[in-house]
């Protein structure tokens, strides 16, 4: 085993990288960088039925706008490469050949008819389904004409032990698992004896994933042993959830990571509300912004948690919000969707950008200053009511005679439009705002007459008088 940490985020191209798997990748990230290791990104791309290139290249996308860059993989060549499954083929072959030679592993012809028959009365007297390892010693043997055998390895009569780092001593009886395939008829790897070989051949010494996978450790780990390699140091971390209380899918689009970006999160705020799903940072870190290596520089697999830990979208919009409080206005204006020349833009994003949860809602907020006035159906029904057309002619007599519109100047028009129509509160106020801005909602009315500036004031305000 390597005596430099090395993780890995292996990740299957089946679908969208979603926010548990985004986890996984960021612990691992955070644990090589607190231990000024490597973070390797493996493709495990062998199921090629569902595999996709356009999911490996989204999933590298979404990685690298997280900020989690990584030291080896398929377009960062290292020794321990190819850093796609598809492409190790021949290790597997290599290594499965190795343990039949050794007598660690067999050929089974046993057909599909005869395992289902077996699990079916298996089932039926109440036995946990396994293979009866009935080919283990029959010797060399042919099945039906044309067909291939699979390879089985030999599993050891006894316990495997080993410590999690985050669930502890755990044991699992001899009596568990039988032989198990590790090369199926078609040539192709298994999913725990692939990874066996890959994260052996690649000296990972940390394995940190979700704990569904620790039903597949004492397998792995008995095949660590079988080839003669160290087996790594194991943290399972529990699985997130969503509000229903159901683990995160991939195909569960409102949980990926490009629905994320698509709906205008921030990556800052994204890692902040993943890194706190089953960890805490040193001083816990309320609600506030950390950034990535202040994050790595206190990680610790001691304080992951053991217990699940639910997705609230609520944070992560309060994480959001704060990210777009503390962006720099020019990158704000470039995610809006506004070149950084365009009048007066920062200072709309200035004055704005407090109210938006998202980029989504700062482009809203921007659009009524720096765009063509538009009118939403709720303001259109605002300028139709009987007081509307009043309302505004008194605001334009009083800013007419006003010599700034600023938020002060406000104050003393408002007072005199108030006085002079009999109007008060959203009679009064919703008028204004929507022959403004052409929206019911956005940032406080008294802020609005100054960033629009007195032309754009009188001359949408005056298309309701006429």
């Amino acid at each position: 085993m390597s005596a430099q940490v090395r993780t890995r985020f292996a990740p299957s191209p089946t679908g969208y990288l979603h926010l548990g798997n985004a986890r996984t990748a960021l612990f691992n990230w955070l644990y090589a960088r607190h231990c000024n290791g490597s973070f390797i990104l493996r493709i495990e791309d062998t199921d090629t039925l569902r595999s996709s290139p356009a999911f490996e290249t989204a999933i590298m996308e979404d990685l690298r706008w997280l900020g989690l860059e990584w030291d080896e993989g398929p377009d960062a060549p290292g020794q321990a490469g190819p850093y796609r499954q598809s492409e190790r083929l021949r290790f597997y072959s290599s290594y499965a050949q190795w343990l039949v030679r050794h007598e660690a592993a067999y050929p089974c012809w046993c057909t599909k008819e005869r395992l289902a028959e077996l699990k079916a009365s298996q089932i039926k007297a109440g036995v946990a389904p396994r293979y009866d390892n009935r080919c283990r010693e029959a010797g060399p043997q042919g099945g039906v004409s044309g067909a291939m055998p699979v390879i089985r390895f030999k599993t050891p009569h006894r316990p495997v032990r080993f410590i999690d780092e985050v669930h502890g001593a755990l044991t699992f009886e001899a009596g568990a698992y039988g032989d198990f395939v590790i090369i199926g008829s078609d040539g192709v790897a298994a999913y725990n004896f692939a990874v066996v070989v890959d994260d052996a051949l690649m000296g990972i010494t940390h394995v940190i994933r979700g704990d569904d996978h620790l039903s597949n450790t004492p397998r792995q780990i008995m095949l660590f042993q079988a080839l003669g390699f160290g087996v790594p140091v194991y943290a399972h971390v529990p699985l997130v959830l969503g509000t229903d209380k159901a683990p995160l899918s991939k195909r569960d689009d409102a949980a990926s990571i490009f629905t994320l970006r698509d709906a205008g999160y921030l990556p800052e705020a994204v890692i902040n509300s993943i890194a706190r799903l089953g960890w805490t940072p040193v001083g816990g870190g309320g609600d506030g912004l950390i950034e990535l290596a202040a994050l790595a520089g206190s990680f610790d697999l001691k304080r992951l948690s053991r217990s699940a830990s639910v997705f609230d979208m609520a944070r992560l919009k309060v994480f959001n919000k704060a990210a777009i409080a503390a962006a720099d206005v020019s990158r704000l204006a470039s995610l809006a969707g506004y070149p950084t020349d365009v009048v007066d833009v920062a200072e709309v994003i200035a004055a704005v950008r407090a109210n938006a949860a998202t980029v989504a809602d700062l482009k809203g907020l921007i659009s009524p200053f720096i765009d063509e006035l538009t009118l939403t159906a709720e303001a259109a029904e605002c300028l139709a009511q009987s007081q509307a057309k009043a309302v505004i002619k008194a605001f334009l007599d009083e800013a007419a005679k006003a010599a700034s519109l600023d938020e002060a100047a406000y104050e003393g028009i408002i007072k005199a439009v108030k006085i002079a129509t009999g109007e008060k509160g959203r009679r009064l106020f919703m008028p204004i705002r929507c022959g403004l801005t052409g929206m019911t909602e956005g940032i406080e009315l008294a802020k609005i007459p100054g960033l629009l500036g007195r032309k754009k004031v009188m001359d949408r305000l005056g298309r309701f008088v006429g």
